[in-house]
């Protein structure tokens, strides 16, 4: 029997290598036109070939790997970065790919005839000096160590940089004592400010406008139309209370997020196509995006509108933007891409990524057709101010936020939800974690983890992942990524409740920021189980992780009842943890229930919302030996406004005193809202000083 397994094995072998031959010999390669930069994109290899073309033999192959060694029929095919030589072909392209047309007009170039376009240490805790003495202070919380996010605040030590009221205040506020506004930057009524950056005695705030142009419609009449435009302004800061106007860049399309490394900053805007290019009563028009530096205006070249010859919806002109904060330089590329919806940066890629659904029609036996969800990512490199097209990927689902998604030893790791949770037999939730290689080629994959769930939050740590689904219940899975090319959940933790925010405390222990949560009551028939739950309280949870494979809820607290909310949830810059000061601060809405009304219900509450009682910053001491130790809380409203208000209306939504950030500079504990920056001793709480921001 041996013998004749080594025998069909050996005559196996024989007919794949041929077959594998000819493929390899005979596969085509793609074709582009324009004006080309060639890039090498690694594709995947002949296995996944075989099985495209040869479905059964394919299936075979990619179950018996040890046969040999498949690595050696790995080919890396030339894909094409296309540019236009000419408006006239970049018009063309737009025909060609049947970009939505919209019948407006606008501030454009008109044609004959008439023609009417990894992982990191969250907190980062820096040394500042003042008047000699090292004072230690805390950063915005970011994903990537050593990649900057933008802020509405910023502080170096010293200073404090605040967004509020549509103003930047530059803030002299260590020590508190001496604290003061030094200054003040408005922009015009035209102009938004979104965030800002601080670099040394550098201030990079961006800001959304438009640009207002007139085009006359047919029998004199006219239509005004604005396009969308993202500025960007670079203050010297050597004296504080006349910051210094040094460089300022305005390019066409909506700010969408910005990256920091070193001396260079990365800007990301888009513009949608029908901005472009659009016809009106036969008529075509093609608005060329234009760049503005220093007062300089200029139509963006064709030759630096790059595309990619694999097919995808064009419907977006993403415009990436790099600028030296020393010498002043720029760079700029554009890309014609799907719509971008989350950003992720590493230290040497930036990945853009946008989800799209395809209609499929039901198959037997089904009542309804789905939708097909897939994301699409491409990787933009950045060296050092250079910026060029890497390479283009797809899995399938749809991401959370950018926590999903992480660059580590040259494999992008990405976590998707494909459809909702739902009782639906035709969309049933499934979750997945995909790891793709430099290329963006998939290497290997985790699926359909907690069918008919949803993630909540993830993150990535290296060789190590941890993701959170829910629907009824927090299943909190620890994965093991050591093996690109083998991912294996370990763990699996089920607890009530679930987290929306993941921070790593120390290589071992994690701490989740979500809601807790209620088994319903009445919903189902007697015998059978629910299939929801109840938010209730803001919950905050640490997670031991030191036995991987048996993850456990090691400490808990939950901050009042249903209706409790933080930004925490859905912004991590909101976050303020240090492991050295054991300290923890979270803006809070507190909403209650009293205990009168828990009495009555023998303490169930259910979809009872609570009553707004508060607003401001929760202080606790956090440890991993003692957990949550509660130190007090701050706020910035006063008396009057401390009445409860409408169960719907969440405290931190609405109030120009709500507290939105914290952070610390040495022993002093700083709350920012619009109204009002407040100073409190550390240790304490107690109240320094306080500055109104007016």
């Amino acid at each position: 029997m041996n013998t004749i397994k080594i025998k069909i094995s050996g005559l196996m072998l024989a007919t794949i290598i041929v077959v594998a031959t000819f493929l390899y010999t005979v596969e085509i390669q793609p074709v582009a036109t324009g004006d080309l930069q060639t890039i090498s994109l690694q594709e995947t290899g002949i296995t996944a070939n075989l099985a495209r073309y040869y479905g059964i033999l394919g299936l075979l192959l990619s179950k018996t790997p040890a046969l040999f060694p498949w690595t050696l029929f790995k080919k890396t095919p030339t894909y094409t970065l296309n540019t236009f030589s000419s408006p006239q072909e970049l018009q063309q392209f737009f025909k060609k790919n049947n970009v939505n047309i919209y019948q407006y007009y606008n501030d454009c170039d008109t044609m004959a005839p008439r023609m009417i376009m990894s992982n990191s240490i969250s907190e980062e805790t820096t040394t500042s000096f003042n008047g000699g003495a090292p004072v230690d202070f805390s950063k915005t919380n970011i994903q990537v160590e050593g990649v900057d996010e933008p802020d509405v605040v910023k502080t170096d030590g010293t200073y404090l940089y605040i967004l509020a009221n549509g103003k930047i205040f530059i803030i002299r506020a260590f020590p508190p004592g001496e604290a003061t506004v030094l200054s003040k930057i408005t922009t015009t009524n035209n102009e938004y400010i979104s965030n800002m950056f601080i670099n040394g005695d550098h201030l990079i705030i961006f800001s959304a406008s438009s640009r207002t142009s007139v085009e006359p419609k047919e029998q004199g009449s006219s239509w005004w139309n604005t396009i969308s435009t993202t500025i960007i302004t670079i203050y010297d800061l050597t004296d504080r209370t006349n910051p210094l106007l040094v460089k300022e860049i305005t390019v066409d399309g909506t700010y969408f997020d910005a990256r920091m490394i070193g001396e260079y900053v990365y800007i990301i805007s888009t513009e949608s196509s029908n901005n472009i290019y659009y016809e009106y009563n036969g008529n075509e028009t093609l608005c060329v995006p234009q760049i503005t530096i220093d007062e300089e205006t200029k139509k963006i070249p064709c030759n630096q509108i790059y595309y990619v010859d694999i097919p995808e919806s064009i419907d977006t002109m993403t415009h990436v933007l790099s600028v030296n904060i020393n010498t002043n330089d720029v760079d700029q590329k554009s890309f014609l891409l799907g719509q971008g919806q989350t950003m992720y940066m590493s230290q040497n890629n930036i990945f853009l990524v946008y989800t799209k659904n395809e209609y499929v029609a039901p198959i037997i036996g089904e009542s309804y057709g789905r939708n097909k969800e897939t994301t699409t990512i491409h990787k933009i490199s950045v060296n050092d101010g250079d910026i060029s097209y890497a390479a283009q990927g797809e899995v399938p689902g749809h991401i959370l936020n950018q926590f999903s998604m992480d660059e580590y030893n040259g494999f992008f790791r990405i976590a998707t939800t494909i459809g909702h949770a739902s009782k639906s037999a035709n969309n049933i939730a499934q979750n997945n974690i995909y790891i793709l290689d430099g290329s963006l080629q998939q290497v290997s994959a985790i699926e359909d983890i907690a069918p008919g769930e949803q993630i909540h939050s993830a993150r990535f740590m290296g060789d190590r992942a941890y993701l959170v689904t829910f629907k009824k219940i927090d299943p909190f899975f620890t994965i093991d990524l050591a093996d690109p090319y083998n991912p294996k959940i370990l763990g699996e933790l089920k607890i009530p409740g679930y987290s929306d925010y993941l921070h790593p405390l120390d290589e071992n222990h994690i701490l989740g920021v979500g809601k807790d949560t209620a088994e319903p009551q009445g919903y189902n028939q007697e015998g059978t189980e629910s299939s929801f739950a109840w938010y209730q309280g803001l919950k905050l949870a640490v997670f031991d992780v030191s036995d991987f494979e048996h993850p456990k809820e090691l400490w808990k607290i939950v901050i009042g009842d249903r209706g409790t909310d933080s930004p925490v949830l859905s912004d991590h810059k909101a976050f303020l943890y240090d492991a050295t000061k054991s300290l923890l601060v979270l803006p809070v809405s507190l909403y209650e229930i009293s205990e009168e009304i828990k009495d009555q219900s023998n303490g169930y509450t259910g979809s009872n919302y609570g009553e707004f009682t508060f607003q401001g910053a929760y202080v606790y001491r956090l440890t991993i030996e003692n957990g949550f130790e509660y130190r007090g809380r701050i706020t910035h409203r006063t008396d009057d406004s401390q009445s409860p208000t409408n169960t719907q209306s969440w405290g931190y939504y609405g109030s120009s005193s709500d507290i939105s950030r914290s952070l610390y500079i040495g022993d002093v504990l700083y709350t920012i809202s619009d109204s009002m920056v407040k100073m409190n001793d550390l240790g304490s709480l107690r109240e320094l000083n306080s500055i109104s921001l007016k």
